[in-house]
């Protein structure tokens, strides 16, 4: 399965990452593009809608992404630092999903 950014910015946030979470973004990405549609946990986890949570295992980053024709699209990376996504990240995952439909 093809991996995509929904814009420029979210691939140069992707690539903006240091060691150790360049190599876990990566690796978790690989994973995305292998499972496609079959990934589960705990390498991923569904926000219902269509909306889904990709975890680098070991880090707090996390990759909310959406499948897409014959891809999946990466809408936005965070590095979490709290129990739960924050609100605002969630709805901003939100926001591009209904964009790219």
């Amino acid at each position: 399965m093809n991996i995509a950014f929904y814009n420029k910015k979210i691939l140069t946030e992707v690539n903006s990452f240091e060691e150790p979470f360049a190599s876990d973004i990566t690796k978790a990405l690989d994973i995305l593009a292998i499972s496609g549609h079959e990934i589960s946990l705990p390498h991923s986890k569904s926000f219902g809608r269509g909306l889904f949570e990709l975890r680098c295992l070991g880090t707090g980053v996390r990759i909310l992404y959406v499948f897409s024709r014959q891809e999946a699209v990466v809408l936005h990376i965070i590095l979490k630092k709290q129990d739960k996504i924050p609100q605002r990240d969630l709805e901003l995952a939100r926001k591009r999903q209904k964009q790219l439909a």
